[in-house]
């Protein structure tokens, strides 16, 4: 059984020997305890639970240690500050060049001079991507709220010879002052609390017959366009369901796992019209074998092993609903593939499930 005794005593900043005194125990009893080598008495878990200030399920794991925890707050830039670089590599993994530029250039035509709106625009990588597509005498215009990102965006731009600008604003209060002929998103509305609320604004910046597109993902979808090898090797291990997690993140507004497949819905209670929608075709193969794989091989075990879920432990799933023996079977599964990445016999199958979701007005 393991004990949450050290990870509850770092927390309160105490060593061994403080939590020692408070018992009336010796530290060599703390250590012991801590590291699995004897339990303790039965009449100490009620002791170590007031010393904690938690309840004895807690002690015992059967409760995460911060239950009140709060979760991902999207809507701020804390979040995307302390994960920069690593939304950066996660982009890369899902995104498809030669796709996108079959939309841009077959689907939606886009065969004269366009003026852009980003909602959400981070370091401008939409921009980046649509700018080499697009007719020259196009412009490109970014709403972030980060000053970081929008410095790191104008550095870029400023050494393009693309009409560019950047605005510094809260996107839920921004007040359009010009339409323009495309608004576009990017894994943005997937993370909002008002999702509408945006589409609306979104609407409001668009010249008549403009066109809204949105970019954005459905985690069931990739969820069952994942396979990795492990399932097949003896004693397999199949991909444990997430939906659980995912359905309790989205009650509690943490984010939506399926808005990329809910936006033609949000699209035609906001008033669009012609709406499309297009899935991506990118499916990322990871096999460490393969030396002409290597970048991305390095993109995916990076991705993998710092998603927050990872980072966070058991705690993380058990602040979202899962039970200890739930939790349990997350993180033993998230152990096993790491280690089963390191094979040069590893494979694993993974598609996007990223729509693209346009329409006009």
């Amino acid at each position: 059984m393991k004990l949450y005794i050290k990870e509850l005593r770092e927390q309160y900043n105490m060593t061994q020997k403080d939590l020692a005194d408070r018992l009336q125990v010796s530290f060599q009893t703390i250590s012991k305890w801590e590291n699995g080598v004897n339990l303790p008495d039965i009449t100490h878990i009620p002791r170590l639970a007031d010393v904690f200030g938690v309840s004895a399920d807690v002690i015992l794991g059967l409760e995460p240690m911060n239950p009140k925890a709060d979760l991902r707050k999207y809507d701020g830039i804390d979040y995307w500050n302390e994960n920069r670089e690593l939304i950066k590599i996660w982009k890369a993994l899902y995104w498809n060049e030669d796709y996108f530029e079959f939309l841009v250039r077959d689907v939606w035509k886009f065969d004269r001079p366009m003026d852009i709106l980003d909602f959400g625009c981070g370091y401008g990588f939409l921009g980046r991507k649509f700018m080499p597509l697009l007719p020259k005498g196009s412009s490109y215009t970014g709403i972030e709220l980060d000053e970081g990102q929008i410095k790191e965006a104008q550095d870029y731009f400023d050494q393009t010879a693309y009409s560019h600008q950047f605005i510094r604003q809260d996107i839920y209060t921004y007040e359009p002052v010009k339409k323009y002929d495309l608004v576009v998103a990017l894994f943005l509305l997937s993370y909002m609390h008002h999702p509408e609320q945006l589409i609306q604004k979104m609407k409001e910046s668009l010249r008549p017959g403009g066109m809204l597109l949105l970019i954005d993902a459905n985690l069931e979808v990739e969820q069952a366009g994942y396979f990795s090898g492990l399932e097949k090797e003896e004693n397999g291990m199949p991909r444990p369901d997430f939906i659980p997690v995912w359905e309790y993140e989205m009650s509690h507004q943490e984010q939506d796992y399926r808005m990329g497949t809910k936006l033609p819905y949000l699209l035609k209670k906001c008033g669009f019209q012609h709406i499309g929608a297009r899935l991506s075709d990118q499916v990322t193969i990871y096999e460490p074998s393969d030396e002409e794989k290597g970048p991305m091989n390095d993109i995916f075990r990076y991705v993998y092993e710092h998603e927050d879920c990872y980072r966070g432990g058991m705690n993380y799933f058990m602040n979202r609903g899962a039970g200890l023996q739930k939790a349990s079977e997350y993180m033993d599964y998230y152990e096993k593939t790491k280690d089963y990445f390191q094979s040069e016999d590893a494979i694993a199958v993974k598609t996007s499930g990223v729509y693209f979701v346009y329409a006009t007005i």
